[in-house]
């Protein structure tokens, strides 16, 4: 990427703020993002694995969700929705091996990717960039940890409330990252159908917690989430 580029600081500063590449000394980040293609996918762009894994792909703005599908019956789970800041695909990177993962653009994307081999080389100059990398693995596998353990050991209406208080902002106390899917989405991320979600969002408006409009869930009370996410509280 060229550095008289009008985005090149806009695109430095993301990669400054990020988990994994915000180790890197100054003069390297910008060599680092020298190399790497600005790229943007349009909402509802849909990617398999292959066309992805041929590099690694820096989220700078937009949303993007990892998802499996059943051919059968065309029943989706959504692994993961990425936003700014996040890296994929990692799990391709570290094993080489194809997965069965469906990417959707839900937001304009704008990304900064580079080439996998390229990476390899980065890696063994740079060993910090191992040890963010891991810390980032981490995290996402303590989420993998935590969204296994609610599909097996506690109901829907509970795991929603998880769902919901996983992704409020701790000082504004609002919804991010999930605060416009539809139901369908929040149905495919939690295991259940769009039927249940709706049934239970309106379980949860009755009791207070939550407020609903086009798209939209703002919190109202928060500890009545939390009631009900320990099972304190059943509506």
């Amino acid at each position: 990427m060229n550095q008289d580029s009008s985005h090149f600081i806009r695109y430095l500063e993301s990669l400054k703020d990020s988990m994994i590449f915000g180790s890197l000394p100054g003069s390297e980040l910008r060599k680092f993002l020298g190399s790497m293609k600005p790229e943007r996918w349009p909402a509802g762009t849909f990617k398999n694995s292959s066309e992805v894994s041929f590099a690694l792909h820096f989220i700078v703005m937009g949303k993007i969700k990892a998802f499996q599908i059943n051919p059968n019956t065309g029943r989706e789970h959504t692994i993961f929705i990425l936003t700014s800041g996040s890296l994929f695909d990692i799990i391709y990177f570290l094993d080489r091996r194809p997965h069965d993962v469906y990417w959707e653009v839900l937001e304009d994307l704008e990304l900064l990717s580079y080439p996998m081999e390229d990476m390899k080389r980065w890696l063994s100059e740079y060993p910090i960039l191992n040890h963010t990398i891991l810390r980032y693995l981490g995290h996402k596998m303590r989420q993998f940890e935590d969204t296994t353990a609610d599909i097996s050991l506690h109901n829907t209406l509970v795991r929603l409330a998880h769902l919901l208080l996983k992704h409020i902002n701790e000082e504004s106390h609002q919804l991010e990252v999930i605060n416009n899917l539809s139901n369908d989405e929040i149905a495919s991320l939690i295991g259940t159908t769009r039927a249940v979600v709706n049934r239970h969002i309106q379980v949860l408006k009755k009791c207070g917690a939550i407020r609903v409009s086009r798209k939209h869930i703002d919190i109202k009370d928060i500890e009545v989430l939390f009631s009900i996410s320990e099972e304190r509280l059943v509506p």
